[in-house]
């Protein structure tokens, strides 16, 4: 029960963190999209933040999924099955 209660935690903080990782890249999708002035350091420098955002929010979500993934066991062959070919 303990495992099945761990797994509902990390599947509520991977979609915490999806939702957040979405939000970042639609933030950045839209500064891309935008015009700027090539020689603007200020918008140059808003790129890279939100594209550090991004980057920071997507890690989040990876490891949460990764850690979730631990927890889930492949299937066990039952004792005495045998895989005729």
């Amino acid at each position: 029960m303990e495992e099945l209660d761990n797994r509902k935690i990390l599947v509520t903080r991977m979609d915490d963190d999806f939702s957040d990782y979405s939000r970042e890249a639609e933030k950045l999708s839209v500064l891309l999209a935008e015009r700027r002035d090539r020689f603007s350091w200020t918008s140059y420098h808003d790129l890279l933040k939100q594209r550090t955002a991004e980057v920071v929010a997507y890690e989040r979500y990876r490891k949460i999924k990764d850690e979730l993934f631990t927890l889930i066991n492949p299937p066990t062959v039952p004792d005495g099955f045998k895989i005729e070919r």
